[in-house]
């Protein structure tokens, strides 16, 4: 790997991790409003996103109530819908992976919550959280951005 593709990889990683702790009482628990989670659409653009954002994801997920566990299985969640992104031709289909990945972050927190949640409520809660930052909110500015051909040249790896 040479140095402005590990230098772009840290950035990013990097800056999912601190757009997660900037808003920590959103980013943990059952409506998840990771504003870091719009960072997952860099996947769609270019693969090399996929390993720097589930790098981020795992440091970020160090800060959750749940733990190793969350840093573990979390992490694992969010690489499946990263690399389903990197794989899928259209940006609409490609921004629901998150939101149909991290709905099973329900099943960890009705596992290990202190107090009773029902698995379809929370896991209902976790995919529209992410269906609202990711395809909501992130897809217009990713369109915005598509146009900008200094931008894609910067985060596309060619």
């Amino acid at each position: 790997m040479n140095t402005n593709r590990l230098v772009k990889a840290g950035i990013i990683a990097a800056l999912y991790v601190v757009l997660t702790y900037a808003l920590p009482s959103l980013a943990y628990g059952p409506l998840q409003f990771r504003f870091s989670e719009i960072l997952t659409l860099l996947a769609y653009i270019d693969p090399f996103y996929v390993l720097p954002l589930t790098l981020g994801n795992a440091l970020a997920n160090i800060g959750s109530p749940f733990g190793i566990i969350d840093v573990v299985y979390g992490t694992f969640l969010s690489f499946l819908a990263l690399y389903s992104m990197s794989k899928t031709k259209n940006i609409y289909i490609a921004s629901l992976w998150p939101a149909v990945f991290n709905a099973f972050i329900g099943l960890e927190i009705y596992l290990l919550s202190e107090t009773p949640v029902n698995f379809f409520i929370v896991a209902g809660q976790i995919a529209l959280s992410e269906f609202i930052i990711v395809s909501l909110i992130g897809v217009p500015i990713f369109k915005i951005m598509e146009k900008n051909d200094y931008i894609m040249d910067i985060l596309k790896n060619n």
